[in-house]
């Protein structure tokens, strides 16, 4: 017989825990749950640090450096600095197509890459996080994480560098100043930035090792 809750034993009289509260399922290990309490503390750590060196770097102010980093990321916009840099430089040095596809599939790869991992992290950007900081460029609308630009400008600069080994230090100067535009600029956090890289690294070598 059911009373309040419990069992009642025919045999014996004695009331028991109802069935479905005494088979419970085993908790996972601690620090295997989504949602522990350690790693959030460490996402929290790990994204304050973020935000501080955001503010570092937007702090940082110079007329002379703002423009050039304004023009710098304009110019990148969707790897297209890039683009016109392999087809210019493919047409002065001798049409050679290797010279052309490599970089742009490189370039075209990375920003496919990023583009589609924003719809993965539904990061707000800086001047959504805090309404004080005030871009110094036409605010994008997307997702914060990871930066289209900076994985365009490390594909780009890699490649480039790996066809035309001269130019190196100048590509490499060119994709460190778009992706430093985003931040200075107020668009992207420093960790946006960081995976930009990764993703346009990647797509670099993997694009190289194919060719």
């Amino acid at each position: 017989m059911s009373d309040g809750g419990t069992i009642r034993h025919r045999a014996t009289g004695c009331e028991q825990e109802p069935l479905y509260t005494t088979l419970r399922t085993p908790g996972r290990t601690k620090g295997t749950i989504p949602g522990d309490p350690n790693l959030k503390n460490l996402a929290r750590k790990i994204w304050g640090f973020d935000r501080a060196l955001f503010r570092a770097v937007f702090r940082l102010k110079w007329p002379l450096l703002t423009t050039v980093l304004r023009a710098f990321t304009v110019a990148g916009t969707a790897g297209a600095l890039w683009g016109f840099v392999a087809a210019a430089a493919y047409l002065v040095t001798g049409l050679r197509p290797s010279h052309l596809l490599v970089p742009w599939i490189s370039v075209a790869s990375s920003w496919t890459l990023a583009e589609g991992a924003k719809y993965l992290f539904n990061r707000a950007r800086p001047f959504i996080d805090d309404t004080e900081v005030a871009p110094l460029i036409k605010t994008p609308s997307s997702s914060s994480f990871p930066s289209g630009h900076s994985a365009t400008a490390a594909a780009g600069a890699l490649s480039l560098s790996a066809v035309y080994p001269a130019y190196a230090p100048a590509f490499v100067l060119a994709g460190f100043l778009v992706a430093l535009s985003r931040v200075y600029l107020g668009v992207h956090y420093p960790f946006d930035v960081l995976a930009g890289v990764l993703i346009g690294t990647a797509a670099a070598v993997m694009t190289l090792a194919a060719a």
